[in-house]
């Protein structure tokens, strides 16, 4: 292709790897015992209890990848990029099993299945203006999509609804109602599908059976919980660099569409939304009165689950889709013609904003928080069956941050 100037790079990649990991706390195989203090009249003792199980047949965990991918340069290199495609799958997996509380344990280590990973990635690179009249812009955008999913439970079972665990399913899902709205004064079957329910209470969906006059033929219970995806459409990430004479601005910024994000300050497991008035502190929403029938949030009071409305933890789940501008520097390199007298080769002032403002987001919409994750679903305030997926919790939020800089060299 020397004839065609237009291409500087064409290259086609293929490879093919397998891996093991055996990236577990040693001795598991063993099990675990955990500690618990007792005063005894006058005297302090520790007794001892098996926290985990042991598991003498554990054993590594293996990946198989296949990746295909292509580099290309056209332009006299104005326009780079990225293709790739890759699937793994990996057989053995690694994880903690979580037990009924009626075991006495809480958990044991196990290879629990087999998964697939499937995705593609995409980068592009351009130099879009080249020095015209001191003007240059320079701009890049990646992304990518990845596809998870159970192909085998070594159970041999199709469901593991206690670790939300789904064959054909990704590895970590949400197992539970899904929320359709509240009710409201007149809506047919809420006796039938909430006995005891009223007004402005959550409304979920119904997947049961009617009868032949079209009323439910039977109330809402565990049967209608839904296996609710978390994994996103797509991700991605942009910068782009203007530069006039001796200024320039970069901007970096990340985007991601769909899935779905767990924010425990407004779930059932917060201490923020439990709608009584023991806290005093309640997270500021929109709830349901007569008066106010379009409102979002349940009306407190009704069916209760301990201190939450029934099915608070659907109050949890947003939309996890934003756009967001990550960092904005602007900088100003000064005249080498100056500096070269002084010793100096480069001089450069800028000044730099980290995570400036969200521009597009639900969530931010809706409480006025930083979209991206940044706890465990065991960590702080937990959310039941959601200990390995990253929520917003009560750990600091991602900050805003100010830096004025100088760069020198002699």
């Amino acid at each position: 292709m020397e004839s065609d100037k237009w291409v500087n790079q064409l290259t086609l990649r293929v490879g093919y790897g397998q891996t093991s990991n055996q990236a577990v706390d040693p001795y598991k195989t063993l099990g675990l015992l955990a500690t618990r203090p007792y005063n005894l009249g006058s005297q302090f003792a520790t007794g001892y209890l098996v926290s985990e199980l042991p598991n003498p047949q554990l054993g590594w965990e293996y990946s198989e990848t296949y990746n295909y991918g292509l580099d290309f340069a056209f332009l006299n290199n104005r326009l780079t990029g990225t293709a790739e495609y890759y699937v793994q799958k990996t057989t053995d997996i690694l994880l903690s099993v979580g037990l009924p509380a009626t075991n006495g344990v809480r958990s044991y280590m196990a290879n629990m299945g087999k998964s697939q990973n499937k995705g593609v990635e995409l980068s592009l690179n351009g130099l879009l203006v080249d020095n015209v009249n001191g003007w240059t812009w320079e701009a890049g955008v990646n992304i990518y999509a990845n596809r998870n999913k159970l192909t085998e439970l070594s159970s041999g079972r199709t469901r593991d609804e206690g670790n939300q665990w789904f064959v054909g399913h990704p590895i970590d899902v949400i197992f539970d109602y899904e929320k359709i709205g509240l009710w409201q004064q007149g809506d047919p079957h809420l006796d039938v599908l909430e006995p005891g329910g009223n007004p402005g209470m959550i409304k979920v969906r119904y997947t049961g059976e009617y009868d032949a006059d079209g009323v439910p033929t039977r109330q809402i219970g565990p049967e209608d919980r839904q296996i609710l995806n978390l994994q996103p459409n797509f991700q991605g990430g942009f910068n782009t660099r203007v530069a006039y004479n001796a200024f320039d601005i970069g901007i970096i910024g990340a985007f991601q569409n769909g899935g779905t994000l767990i924010s425990s300050l407004y779930g059932g497991t917060g201490y923020l939304n439990n709608l009584n008035s023991r806290s005093g502190n309640n997270v500021s929403v929109d709830y349901w009165t007569p008066e106010n029938t379009g409102a979002k949030y349940p009306m407190p009071g009704g069916i209760q689950s301990g201190d939450n409305p029934k099915y608070a933890s659907t109050l949890g789940y947003f939309d996890a889709s934003y756009l967001k501008v990550r960092t904005i520097t602007l900088g100003y390199n000064l005249n080498q013609n100056w500096l070269s007298g002084l010793g100096i080769n480069r001089f450069r002032v800028y000044a730099t904003v980290e995570n400036p403002f969200v521009m597009i987001s639900p969530y931010h919409s809706e409480s006025g928080g930083d979209p991206e994750p940044n706890s465990f679903g065991d960590e702080n305030v937990a959310v039941a069956g959601l200990r390995r997926v990253l929520i917003v919790g009560s750990n600091t939020p991602t900050t805003r941050s100010y830096l004025v800089g100088l760069n020198v060299t002699f």
